[in-house]
């Protein structure tokens, strides 16, 4: 499970979203362009899904929900670097590791 940080932009406005979701798995869309680009398959709770390309997200965090069903974002054990605001000059995320939800 994961927490999951992406952008919906509009031309008048970026706004970033956050959304608990389960990864699963990754397929390629057709953009309107024509070109294809890798869409990151994720569910949402109650099985709503949720689509994104790597240059909507921002931010994928572990997490996992405590025994008083909150949810709790699970630390990594290296130290947690912060992305750089520009769209231009971050790095492309890439998918977590296959977990059992």
């Amino acid at each position: 499970m994961y927490r999951i940080s992406y952008t919906v932009r509009t031309p008048q406005q970026r706004r970033v979203t956050r959304s608990l979701a389960v990864f699963a798995g990754s397929s390629k869309r057709r953009l309107w362009d024509g070109r294809e680009a890798v869409c990151y398959e994720f569910q949402r709770p109650h099985g709503r899904p949720l689509s994104l390309l790597r240059s909507q997200i921002v931010e994928a965090r572990p997490a996992a929900l405590n025994n008083r069903g909150q949810l709790v974002l699970v630390e990594s054990s290296g130290p947690r670097r912060s992305l750089p605001r520009s769209m231009s000059t971050r790095t492309a995320w890439s998918p977590p590791p296959w977990s059992a939800g």
